[in-house]
């Protein structure tokens, strides 16, 4: 099985990653196409080779090891747009959303002048309609808060929506950072001190952050809203 979850920048889904190895029937790639993009854009100065191409990824996640189930974590914005579609046609996509009153100023924080095409809303409500286009049905979508408020109640709500145990053990896991996280730290710190999911600290003041924050914030709010009505744990408190 490879199942990919398609997620927007911040800490909580590399949070997601740690939960994944803990269960550890998976091997987990955190943000495999995340180079590629970099190099592609001239984010970073390094020399793009044959095995840094989004075909070459690809081919590695579809045509690994073919007797263990693969963990794709990847930002929507990496790929729509790069890759074709043999790596969503070939697994099971699900889609973990964020509430951009939170991720926004989070995004913020570590990457003051982030492209609008980083806060990565767009490119995952496009990469969601595809999905459900081929489908003829939703894919599974998960809500970031609701994790952070009901992590056993959103853990149980996917791996049953895709036929799997829960493995609710796996919700606690120990400090520590991951290998796929090397050259990339300073944005997964939250995620290396983390040893669970835990509630945020409530609402942000949005009065301190520049014009720019909070209309991003007003344009991403409607495609979070629109996905949030598809998520498989409504019932969560």
């Amino acid at each position: 099985m490879l199942l990919n979850l398609w997620c927007i920048p911040r800490s909580l889904s590399t949070a997601f990653e740690k939960m994944m190895e803990k269960r550890g029937d998976f091997v987990v790639h955190g943000e495999p196409y995340c180079k590629t993009y970099l190099i592609r854009n001239g984010l970073i100065d390094v020399k793009q080779d044959k095995s840094s191409t989004f075909s070459s990824v690809t081919d590695l996640l579809i045509r690994g090891d073919a007797s263990k189930n693969v963990f794709v974590k990847e930002m929507s914005h990496h790929v729509v747009g790069y890759v074709d579609d043999e790596i969503f046609d070939k697994s099971e996509n699900t889609f973990l959303i964020r509430d951009p009153r939170l991720s926004i100023p989070s995004l913020y924080r570590i990457l003051n002048d982030y492209a609008e095409a980083e806060a990565g809303f767009e490119q995952q409500l496009e990469l969601f309609e595809k999905i459900k286009r081929k489908l003829g049905r939703s894919p599974v979508v998960i809500d970031g808060e609701a994790l952070r408020r009901d992590p056993a109640g959103v853990v149980t709500a996917y791996f049953e929506a895709l036929g799997l145990d829960p493995m609710l053990s796996a919700l606690n896991w120990q400090q520590g950072g991951r290998v796929d996280w090397a050259g990339r730290e300073e944005w997964h710190r939250a995620a290396h001190k983390s040893t669970g999911f835990v509630p945020n600290i409530g609402r942000i003041d949005l009065d301190p952050y520049p014009l720019r924050v909070r209309k991003t914030i007003e344009r991403c709010l409607p495609i979070y809203e629109y996905l949030l009505s598809f998520s498989v744990h409504r019932s969560c408190p």
